[in-house]
């Protein structure tokens, strides 16, 4: 008997890689289609998205990346670890406008034999550094009805000095209802002490997005029909369990997903997610709250051991601060600066009067747990 064909594994639980379902996020997505159709000047061609790490913000950059090619406009992709300016001005623009416009081969323009001989060549290169305004508006014209994004990832790392450059440029064409517009993801930390930089004003202009989880039944729906056609459903008590441990996060879904694929023989039971759920749960740690906590002060580190070891007792996960004081042997007042930079950093967040969480779904499992990474011999 011939083998059946191999289906591989749908679900996708890498960073920055979109999914093959797309739950959620319609909102922001819609509004910028709809921005990027209008007329220059729609304050919907400026957004920057924010949230925690595993939330979505790469993959929705994707999106809107694709949504842009769709609609006939060129994509200019950014890593804030780069130098941006320098290299849209020296690399992603001119190779845009080669691709459009091909150069001409220099030529002779005229040739004088008078003594000594000399050649003219005719170049369409300039000799003067060229801006990046500049460059941009030399592909602006070689587009119909169309326009450029520009996209930053991790926005939050870029030198504000280089993300200045950019901005003046925007604000430049914007000025000349030029079709440009620009669209960031970034942690929300890191976004929000950029907004507070001088130099960075246009992006308190831009429309901010900050994403939250999904939805539960959207997290349901995404486990369900990407699974679906793969050879292996899940089932329906298997898909409740599975949501619901995703807490809406969207790398969870994708992760728990994954693996109970991977454990599964055929129908995804509710046995394999569970059987799933401790690894997940583990590379959850390694790739979202291992980078999270790293550099982390140990003052503030204490603070977040002490909420661990409290919300074992907890029911719901919300810890009172009281009880983290105690717990620490401090007063109230003498822990409320580590809670605030806690809260910045996007770890912790307040659930009521006198009452804190983590930010991420697990972050106390991790914390609670033996974080050294597994040794292989």
């Amino acid at each position: 008997m011939d083998a059946l064909p191999h289906t591989s594994n749908p679900f996708r639980p890498t960073f920055g890689v979109s999914p093959l379902i797309w739950s959620g996020r319609q909102t922001v997505l819609l509004e910028f289609e709809k921005a990027i159709l209008s007329q220059p000047g729609n304050p919907g061609r400026s957004i920057i998205v924010s949230g925690s790490r595993g939330i979505g913000k790469t993959v929705l950059l994707n999106e809107v990346e694709d949504i842009a090619q769709r609609n006939g406009w060129i994509v200019l992709r950014l890593s804030a670890r780069e130098g941006m300016a320098q290299l849209l001005t020296e690399s992603l623009v001119p190779e845009a406008v080669e691709k459009l416009e091909p150069s001409r081969k220099h030529h002779i323009e005229h040739i004088s034999v008078a003594g000594v001989g000399s050649i003219g060549w005719n170049s369409d290169e300039t000799q003067v550094a060229p801006r990046l305004s500049s460059r941009l508006r030399e592909l602006l014209s070689l587009l119909k009805d169309t326009g450029v994004l520009i996209t930053i990832d991790e926005v939050q790392d870029c030198d504000p000095q280089d993300l200045t450059t950019i901005a003046i440029s925007f604000q430049d064409l914007v000025r000349d209802n030029e079709h440009i517009t620009i669209a960031m993801a970034g942690l929300t930390v890191g976004v929000n002490n950029l907004l507070n930089l001088p130099g960075t004003t246009f992006l308190r202009r831009a429309r901010h997005y900050e994403l939250g989880p999904l939805t539960i039944a959207d997290a349901r729906s995404n486990l369900v029909e990407t699974a679906a056609g793969s050879g292996k459903e899940f089932s329906e008590e298997a898909a409740d369990y599975a949501a619901s441990f995703t807490q809406g996060y969207p790398y969870l879904v994708q992760l728990i997903g994954f693996l109970s694929w991977e454990k599964s023989d055929a129908a995804i039971t509710l046995d394999t997610v569970e059987e799933a759920r401790p690894e997940a749960i583990r590379i959850l740690g390694t790739n979202v709250h291992q980078p999270s906590v790293r550099s982390v002060p140990a003052r503030q580190r204490e603070f977040l051991d002490a909420m661990a070891n409290l919300e074992t007792t907890s029911p719901n996960g919300e810890i009172s601060i009281s009880d983290i004081a105690s717990s620490l042997g401090r007063k109230l007042n003498e822990i409320s600066d580590s809670r605030a930079k806690l809260i910045n950093r996007d770890l912790i967040v307040s659930a009521g009067h006198g009452k804190l969480e983590f930010a991420q779904p697990y972050l106390g499992s991790y914390l609670r747990s033996d974080d050294r990474p597994i040794r292989v011999n």
